[in-house]
């Protein structure tokens, strides 16, 4: 949900509490008739109560964004010499998430208006796989922080990655080409999402369940696609041609070379809209 729709749920719920204990304290007599006279002709200062405040938050957001300054901070995600393996557990809220594939030595770049509190990283080696947890800090103001508040998260090249991201309130852009990615798990709430997908080594296979706006998936050309549709009354734009509809709603393409892997995706929650296209281009 939008958080103005929060907001707007927040105060018809109140509203409701305040009119209900009201006509329930008339009807026992609990409050006299001179009172419910006063209130009935006063009742009108509640709208513009609601009005004073909305304006005022609504202020309060854009003076925000034009004074705040913007910092940047880098943080290296530490990785063992010997890992044969990167699995990355990300949890972020109020704000952008990106992802994309980086030549360098994996790391976390965020920019946040004010003193945002540091994201809190944890790695462990479990066998040869290196597991790094990514977390983002309750802000004490969400509204407000998540004007500005992005993570650029670059992932390397060259080892397997397993993703699970948990998403909150939070716009994605993830660029996940030329990077070997075996699986996927992306969970999101409100916010739009987009993923582009590479041509997977073996096979990259994915859950992803998003109550947001809308999703968009790019999938790989050339490659043998499998996208399975949990929600059936979820709307979904796709080039047809490109993509067949099966009997069981769900899309594959019609064929691709055995020896380029392929892409099985199962796609599930209370999304109103969902992209699926073909990249231009194989990767």
């Amino acid at each position: 949900m939008h958080p103005l729709a929060k907001r707007i749920t927040l105060i018809v719920s109140l509203f409701s509490l305040v009119i209900g204990l009201f006509l329930l304290g008339s009807n026992l007599q609990i409050i006299s008739g001179a009172v419910v006279s006063a209130v009935l002709n006063l009742w009108p200062i509640l709208l513009i109560l609601v009005g004073f405040l909305l304006v005022v938050d609504s202020t309060k957001k854009r003076v925000f964004a034009n004074t705040s300054s913007v910092t940047t901070a880098q943080y290296p995600l530490p990785m063992d010499s010997g890992s044969t393996e990167l699995a990355i557990r990300v949890q972020f809220s109020y704000g952008r998430l990106m992802a994309a594939r980086t030549d360098g030595t994996p790391r976390l770049v965020t920019e946040t208006s004010g003193s945002g509190a540091p994201p809190v990283i944890k790695q462990e080696m479990m066998g040869g796989c290196s597991e790094i947890s990514i977390a983002s800090n309750q802000p004490l103001f969400p509204a407000l922080y998540s004007l500005q508040n992005t993570w650029r998260l670059e992932l390397p090249a060259g080892l397997p990655l397993r993703l699970s991201l948990q998403l909150h309130e939070a716009d994605l852009r993830m660029d996940l080409r030329r990077l070997d990615v075996e699986s996927i798990d992306l969970r999101t709430e409100s916010g739009k999402q987009e993923v582009v997908l590479g041509q997977p080594h073996r096979k990259l296979s994915g859950l992803i369940y998003a109550s947001g706006s809308s999703l968009s998936v790019i999938l790989p050309a050339h490659v043998f696609s499998w996208v399975r549709l949990l929600n059936p009354f979820c709307r979904v734009d796709y080039p047809q041609g490109d993509l067949e509809k099966r009997q069981d709603g769900s899309l594959i393409t019609p064929s691709a070379p055995d020896n380029r892997g392929s892409v099985e995706l199962d796609v599930d929650g209370p999304i109103r809209n969902l992209v699926l296209d073909i990249a231009d281009v194989a990767e």
